[in-house]
């Protein structure tokens, strides 16, 4: 049995947009997919480890790269071809992703 993950980390660009309540959801690879809906979870930076925040999974949703819209860049908090390139970027050649939606822990 996998355990779920206490954390998640973001490239550092994106944080700000995390802790702000601004981007409510990440889409990650089928590596990145054990998140535990109603966990909480600690969020650090990717290249620094420092830790954001805290957020609560709400729900992890399988997402098929060709099926990412304006909703999903909306919700990242970033232009659609950014979304797209990052995406591809991060996850090449991968078409079976999964939207991770998260809100952030009430102080």
């Amino acid at each position: 049995m996998i355990t779920a993950p206490t954390e998640i980390t973001f490239f550092e660009f994106l944080t700000p947009f995390v802790a702000s309540g601004q981007k409510t959801i990440t889409i990650r690879d089928a590596s990145e997919n054990h998140y535990l809906p109603g966990s909480q979870v600690e969020v650090f930076t990717l290249e620094r480890h420092t830790k954001v925040c805290d957020i609560i999974i709400l729900a992890v949703e399988p997402l098929r790269f060709d099926g990412i819209n304006e909703f999903h860049a909306t919700q990242e908090s970033l232009p659609l071809a950014e979304l797209k390139q990052l995406i591809q970027t991060v996850y090449p050649n991968q078409q079976t992703l999964f939207m991770i939606s998260f809100k952030l822990v009430d102080v």
